[in-house]
């Protein structure tokens, strides 16, 4: 079986959301304490924390390599990082993830078809809740040096194996506005636990 660490990208400007969106607080607990405590319920033993400082005493805190670049320069910062052969990525707003689906990605990833698995709802992928193997850091590394730097354009080179998530995508996606950190306050979960 893969080893795996996990890296929780925190480094975005929220300016959409107006405050950091890691600290934010959902049903007792910031985000980010939310999401580490589902990475812990994995065998995941290797955490780190893109962009936002968070208990250094704790968990590995990884600084881009590549400012201003968006997600993908996480990822990259993230694969040098690692001690595993693959990352399980997830961003700091989707507190709803649940551990059930970190653990059926990472299922899916063990069987090698592609370097890349990532989440899907209703065919739409959210490739920032997805496994990346760490051989991809050179490839990262010539897509940031260059003008475009979405994590789509890995994608598009390397392949992916999609895995349809069945419950609703506010479970899966990120928290980007102050409307859908309202809405996410009064979502009751469907799947989410099982």
């Amino acid at each position: 079986m893969t080893e795996y660490s996990a890296i929780i990208l925190a480094g975005g400007k929220s300016s959409r959301m107006g405050q950091k969106k890691a600290s934010m607080h959902f049903r007792g607990k910031t985000f980010i304490e939310i999401i580490l405590d589902k990475i812990r319920e994995t065998d995941i033993r290797e955490i780190m924390i893109s962009g936002y400082d968070y208990k250094k005493d704790q968990y590995i805190y990884v600084e881009d390599i590549f400012n201003n670049k968006g997600p993908l320069a996480g990822i990259h910062s993230g694969l040098i990082k690692s001690s595993a052969q693959s990352v399980l990525v997830l961003t700091e707003d989707a507190p709803l993830v649940p551990v059930w689906f970190m653990n059926k990605l990472m299922e899916e990833h063990d069987k090698k078809r592609t370097p890349v698995t990532v989440a899907s709802c209703d065919g739409r992928i959210q490739p920032l809740l997805g496994i990346y193997d760490k051989r991809l850091a050179s490839l990262c590394e010539d897509i940031l040096k260059g003008e475009k730097s979405a994590v789509r354009i890995l994608l598009d080179k390397t392949g992916f194996t999609e895995v349809p998530y069945p419950g609703n995508e506010t479970e899966i996606r990120g928290c980007n506005t102050p409307e859908e950190y309202e809405k996410l306050n009064l979502y009751e979960e469907g799947m989410n636990d099982k």
